[in-house]
């Protein structure tokens, strides 16, 4: 007996962020030597927090690929294609939730920052029923969209789109929450939620589900590292584990590289979490709290090492961007009008 699907998924399809995962995209950074134009101590301390970084995202690739995902990472050709107009490298693609999402069979991204993936849109679009829609002029962020079925939650904040007419199947939400929807919640599966303060209209936006809260970032206290150094020699947001003191590099960053990094004291490592299906999710860091508490409702964590988390201030989610789940546009809200807001 065959076992071929009769009628596979379009190559494009993701509707919620807790269906089955079947290909994802993940991150990575660019080539070690790709930083030898740098003065010799801001070049070894990239030399560095590359190797770090590649180690831990290979990790993070095979425990994706044996949880079953199909996983695709960025190619980077030549430098010269990833210099911004003043000549330095923008940032890697590390974190394609920042400039890309997908919303049902589309996946809609910056274009300027979509050349590192486009061998993988080439093979998309070869599916007609998947497109890939370039977005010159807004700033994509996956990472403030929540795809809940027929509901979208925007953050309109820090997200510029005009979603007025783009979605006329989808009920569209608008928020003004002022920061990474993925860093506020997590959707484990339809009625319960792994939330933070930092979002408060859970009971309007998801009536009858079920929180567990999570009450401090992992990494609230600045670590004692010997980093924390006045500022402009140290900007207080971002730290490289293992990685000695260099005062040329944290100059460098920023002067040149501010926007390669966030403010990691603030950001929930464990929440910014990636679903796999509805037992299974991988996440940075290690609560046995909170894996406790997950075991009870019958999910299990796949904990992931990464290492140079405070440096690229990204978790599972923003290393990520799932391309095709096991997913429909189901009604989670059938009571909803469409104008609710």
């Amino acid at each position: 007996m065959s076992t071929t699907n009769p009628n596979p998924l379009p190559t494009i399809n993701s509707h919620n962020s807790w269906s089955r995962l079947e290909e994802a995209w993940l991150g990575d950074v660019y080539p070690a030597h790709w930083y030898d134009h740098l003065d010799t101590a801001v070049r070894d301390v990239f030399y560095h927090l590359t190797e770090i970084t590649k180690q831990d995202l290979d990790c993070i690739a095979c425990t994706m690929q044996q949880l079953g995902v199909h996983v695709r990472r960025p190619q980077y050709d030549s430098i010269d294609d990833f210099l911004d107009p003043t000549g330095n490298l923008i940032k890697p693609q590390i974190c394609p939730r920042d400039d890309f999402v997908v919303i049902g069979n589309a996946l809609i991204g910056n274009a300027t920052r979509s050349r590192a993936w486009q061998t993988h849109i080439d093979d998309y679009i070869k599916d007609p029923r998947s497109c890939f829609e370039p977005a010159h002029h807004a700033c994509i962020n996956g990472a403030n969209v929540v795809r809940v079925g027929r509901d979208i939650i925007i953050d309109r904040d820090v997200f510029d789109f005009d979603y007025q007419d783009q979605w006329p199947d989808y009920r569209v939400t608008v928020v003004a929450n002022g920061g990474h929807m993925d860093g506020c919640f997590a959707i484990l599966r339809p009625g319960l939620i792994l939330a933070n303060r930092y979002y408060q209209e859970y009971d309007t936006t998801f009536p009858g589900w079920e929180i567990i809260m999570l009450d401090d970032p992992t990494y609230a206290a600045a670590p004692s590292t010997g980093w924390q150094q006045p500022y402009p020699i140290y900007n207080g947001k971002f730290w490289n584990t293992g990685l000695p003191y260099s005062r040329s590099f944290n100059q460098h960053v920023i002067q040149h590289a501010l926007d390669w990094v966030g403010c990691y004291t603030e950001t929930y490592f464990e929440l910014n979490c990636l679903v796999v299906d509805e037992n299974q999710v991988i996440m940075l860091a290690d609560n046995a709290v909170l894996a406790d508490t997950l075991a009870a409702h019958g999910i299990t964590i796949h904990w992931v090492p990464f290492r140079t988390r405070c440096f690229w201030d990204g978790a599972m989610h923003c290393l990520t961007l799932d391309i095709r789940r096991h997913s429909s546009i189901l009604d989670y809200f059938p009571e909803r009008s469409r104008s609710w807001h």
